[in-house]
């Protein structure tokens, strides 16, 4: 049996921070006292050992499901399938979507069947559920995946 991942889709946030915005902040030691650099130099020690020269924000009016609706819209076209041929959509993520300003996570309904509802997808047996798995959750999903598609459970997960 032939498995293979037959589109990908992403989103790269608009708003960059790059390490010398980081000038006006305050660096703490785990005790709360003040770093004993200068900011310049704890962003270009921080570049050193990392690598990372920016970072990229989500505007506040998207959530995580947001987000994910555009990558898996983008994947979609990608793979040049149509939505209503998935059987399934795992969802893997590990803290909900938190709106701006809140103090808590919203997780109901689950986040994947807001991609399901988002991606315009009225098929009844597409199952759509997450999987709060943290960073690895991806590489479970694709697991999961694959194992849908050799027990012929499903097409396009």
């Amino acid at each position: 049996m032939n498995i293979k991942i037959t589109g990908s889709g992403s989103y790269i946030p608009t708003e960059v921070v790059f390490n010398v915005d980081f000038a006006k902040h305050v660096f703490l030691n785990d005790d709360g006292t003040p770093f004993p650099h200068p900011n310049d130099i704890v962003a270009q020690k921080f570049l050193e050992i990392t690598g990372i020269q920016e970072r990229r924000y989500v505007t506040n009016d998207l959530n995580t499901s947001d987000i994910a609706s555009i990558a898996a819209k983008k994947a979609i076209e990608d793979a040049n399938i149509d939505p209503e041929t998935i059987d399934y959509i795992i969802f893997a993520h590990n803290f909900g979507n938190v709106k701006n300003g809140a103090i808590q996570a919203d997780t109901l309904p689950s986040l994947a069947t807001r991609v399901k509802f988002d991606l315009r997808i009225k098929n009844p047996k597409c199952v759509a559920y997450d999987m709060l798995f943290g960073c690895p959750g991806w590489v479970e999903g694709v697991i999961q995946a694959k194992a849908f598609i050799q027990a012929r459970m499903a097409k396009n997960v």
